[in-house]
């Protein structure tokens, strides 16, 4: 099942690139590569860790540890676990980031797992936030490639975030009702395997805090929207870095529409997922794939590069190494 998976993924991706590269010579994409502004490629590069510094922050509002968590161990964990998801198959780094982090503060795994859906219900709010905004500033057409996909991503952020937002919400305020449901369904497990669930849930349920805390709240949609206007500023500089003059909004739509095209499963890194999304985006504004298509792998490896090599670094200074990321799918930490 997991080969079928990795082959789909790998599929997509292969066939995302030829449709983005289809009718585009590869000598003119180097070409516009080679004259892209190398100053802009840098700049690209620290927004984009800036705005996983963000995250990292926030992620903290989202803990309730008892005590403080430092910024070093959230962003180093926050950097091993989208480095995970560049390199390894199965989007293995949602998994990764709690179990570094719980690894090195001796936290419990699944409590932060918790966080971490969480975490997700809250990006899709903030994401359909600025998808509205996008909207009012640059409508767009149905009758386009990128319309049809931001139609298809908006249906599927509603849904994704409404069962996502009512399910924490559900579980954290009534946990009876939690805990009744997982007896039924552990029912048939040996008594050892219903009560290792039984404390899974429990350490779940911990990571659901932030629904009781209004301020949190409050603070964690603030640095939401800071986070994702951090990347709608790369995709700017991006656009800047390679002469292509669009709106000031452009970065806004061009984040929602790259955001709806890497939910697609695809293999690690996104690679063509985001490219077509890129040239999708941009078609909106009547950039032809000449230009589209540079710009798509400028700001990829724009990603790519500083979120690897950083995450690198850092799994490197906890002394892991790739293969022992595979444990982050095992068992609890406490």
């Amino acid at each position: 099942m997991r080969a079928l998976q990795l082959l789909l993924g790998i599929g997509v991706s292969a066939l995302c690139v030829w449709l983005s590269m289809k009718d585009v010579r590869f000598g003119e994409v180097l070409t516009a590569l080679r004259g892209a502004n190398a100053l802009g490629f840098v700049l690209v590069m620290l927004v984009t860790l800036g705005g996983f510094a963000l995250r990292a922050l926030r992620w903290r509002y989202f803990i309730q540890a008892g005590r403080p968590l430092s910024m070093d161990s959230l962003f180093s964990a926050t950097m091993i676990g989208f480095m995970a998801n560049n390199v390894l198959p199965f989007r293995l780094g949602e998994f990764v980031r709690p179990w570094a982090l719980a690894r090195r503060e001796r936290l419990s795994k699944t409590t932060l797992l918790a966080t971490v859906v969480v975490e997700r219900a809250v990006d899709m709010l903030t994401l359909l936030g600025i998808f509205g905004i996008s909207m009012i500033v640059h409508p767009v057409a149905e009758n386009s490639d990128a319309g049809r996909l931001l139609q298809w991503g908006a249906r599927l952020l509603v849904v994704l975030c409404v069962g996502l937002t009512l399910f924490v919400v559900a579980v954290e305020r009534n946990r009876r009702l939690a805990q009744a449901v997982v007896h039924g369904l552990t029912r048939p497990l040996p008594i050892h395997a219903r009560e290792k669930v039984g404390h899974m849930l429990e350490r779940f349920i911990e990571g659901l805090g932030l629904f009781r805390d209004l301020r949190r709240l409050t603070v964690v949609f603030g640095l939401s929207f800071a986070m994702f206007l951090c990347f709608a500023l790369a995709l700017g500089v991006s656009l800047w870095s390679l002469d292509i003059a669009l709106p000031w909004y452009a970065g806004l739509v061009m984040l929602v529409i790259t955001a709806i095209g890497i939910m697609v499963p695809a293999a690690p890194g996104y690679i063509g997922t985001l490219n077509i999304a890129c040239t999708a985006g941009l078609a909106l504004f009547g950039v032809g794939k000449a230009q589209s298509v540079p710009f798509s792998w400028f700001y990829f490896f724009s990603q790519w590069l500083p979120i690897t090599a950083v995450g690198l670094i850092y799994l490197n200074r906890e002394g892991l190494s790739l293969r022992s990321l595979g444990q982050a799918r095992q068992g609890d930490v406490t």
